[in-house]
């Protein structure tokens, strides 16, 4: 199988890239800097195995959210601003418009920061990293049922809407969708509850509460490169938190 640059990083590698870029971006003063970290965000997919289908998602959530942004502030900024252009009662204001931008950049850098990592690391590797850091087992548990559970109701689903399909469902047009919902609750919701059981009798059956700490049947392959450069990250977040909260001073 093949594996991109970013996806062969460790875990706490990409979430420090992602921090450190949704930090900067947020504090940046100027535009051409918060475009520059918007620009390094939106790149960063490309050294992944599969960009196309962070892409998708990526653009597939904040094409909406950019529309809605843009108009709203468009719409709704001061009306004493400079007017981009006037239609019957409503007026797009050109500070409106750079407003929506800057908030769209920093919400599309924070979310694709965090969408490279969700995507391109396995969500047992991302909580098996975290926990290697000092994350209670109980926390670990949370965040990975949090991480699985989309995909895991995504597949039970389908299966159970094939398994009703076989047995002469009709979903071929919008009143069949709408309909097969029904069906699909209650096995679905049964299903979820019966997995929940199975996963807490397994924990119990492998001393889950138990102090000793766990023994990992994966590895987690870092660097000393890795290391340094998540140094120098959380330095670069420390240097410019300093540097905003003293011209906020001065």
């Amino acid at each position: 199988m093949h594996t991109g640059w970013f996806d062969s990083l460790h875990p706490l590698t990409k979430l420090t890239w992602a921090f450190s870029l949704a930090v900067h971006i947020y504090m940046a003063t100027t535009f051409p800097a918060s475009m520059l970290f918007w620009g390094l965000a939106v790149l960063t997919p490309l050294t992944a195995a599969d960009p196309r289908a962070i892409y998708r998602t990526l653009w597939g959530i904040f094409i909406p959210v950019g529309i809605s942004l843009f108009l709203l502030q468009g719409v709704f900024f001061p009306s004493d601003t400079t007017q981009l252009w006037h239609i019957g009662g409503v007026s797009i204001s050109v500070s409106g418009m750079s407003v929506a931008a800057t908030a769209l950049m920093r919400i599309m850098t924070l979310g694709s920061g965090l969408l490279g990592v969700v995507l391109t690391t396995p969500p047992a590797h991302l909580t098996q990293a975290l926990a290697e850091r000092g994350l209670p087992r109980s926390i670990e548990y949370i965040l990975l049922m949090a991480l699985q559970i989309i995909p895991d109701m995504r597949l039970r689903a389908h299966g159970i809407l094939e398994a009703q399909q076989s047995r002469g469902l009709v979903v071929d047009s919008l009143v069949g969708r709408i309909g097969a919902i029904v069906p699909l609750i209650g096995p679905l919701v049964v299903g979820a509850l019966i997995d929940v059981e199975e996963r807490a009798m397994s924990l119990e059956l492998r001393a889950f509460a138990h102090p000793a700490p766990p023994t990992r049947m994966i590895v987690l392959p870092d660097t000393r490169l890795q290391h340094w450069g998540r140094t120098g990250l959380f330095l670069s977040v420390a240097g410019v938190a300093v540097m905003t909260a003293w011209s906020n001073l001065a």
